[in-house]
């Protein structure tokens, strides 16, 4: 328990100075703010949508690029600054160092995702089926993505921010399509819907559907099973990606 204890508190050190450092600046944060603003203005503008169809997956795509886009930049940068070598020397594991990680972007997931909830809330007076559901599926969905930031921040040893962001939106941008936000998962043929149930964007949208509209493709229990799944692969073969590359 005591070195539990230890590994979380240098978790959230880690966390915290990220946050500070990367998370917390005003370029970050209007990026972060002003994403889900356009990109609601281009789902809506000459388009007869109803909020609440519309907000569950706009909610799901802020999250899944929010919080995976800048925790995957964080680590290239840092490797290149040589300062992520200092944080595998401090007396914490390499586990702790990416969770940390992890946190932070989750946060800024979270923070981010809230956007276009409250656009849909005060703007077109959307109503949400299940509350409790929707903060649940919010916290799971963005440590879930955040982690997968890390997973992709570990697959290249390369320290160019750049050719991470090329390696993770070449990852991002073609699931978006099959993971029922643009089409429902049940109009797609077979082997879409094969590709669905292995992307874990697919998992949040249910569950951003059911939170709002009380309809989705799968129970609130299978998603978050999945979701809570993905988190733990994705850190822990991000973790065994960076010992390697360190020979810890």
């Amino acid at each position: 328990m005591r070195r539990g204890r230890k590994e979380a508190g240098g978790a959230w050190a880690i966390a915290k100075k990220d946050m500070r450092i990367y998370y917390f600046k005003p370029p970050v944060l209007m990026f972060g703010v002003l994403t889900p603003v356009f990109m609601f203005l281009s789902f809506m503008v000459r388009r007869q949508f109803v909020a609440s169809n519309l907000i569950p997956g706009l909610t799901a795509m802020v999250l899944f690029f929010a919080a995976s886009s800048v925790t995957s930049a964080v680590i290239p940068w840092e490797k290149g600054q040589q300062t992520f070598e200092r944080l595998l020397m401090a007396p914490v594991s390499v586990f702790a160092v990416l969770w940390g990680k992890a946190i932070a972007g989750a946060v800024f997931g979270a923070l981010v995702a809230v956007v276009p909830l409250l656009i849909g809330t005060f703007a077109f007076e959307m109503e949400v089926d299940q509350s409790w559901l929707l903060v649940v599926s919010v916290i799971v969905s963005t440590f879930s993505f955040a982690s997968l930031g890390v997973l992709l921040s570990s697959l290249r040893r390369s320290q160019q921010v750049g050719d991470i962001m090329m390696l993770g939106n070449m990852f991002r941008l073609p699931i978006i399509f099959v993971s029922g936000v643009f089409i429902p998962l049940q109009e797609l043929p077979s082997w879409g819907r094969v590709i669905a149930f292995i992307s874990p964007l697919t998992y949040c949208n249910n569950l951003m559907n059911l939170s709002i509209t009380g309809t989705s493709y799968l129970g609130a229990p299978l998603n978050l099973l999945a979701l809570l799944l993905f988190l733990v692969v994705f850190l822990l073969v991000g973790t065994k990606l960076q010992a390697m590359s360190k020979g810890v």
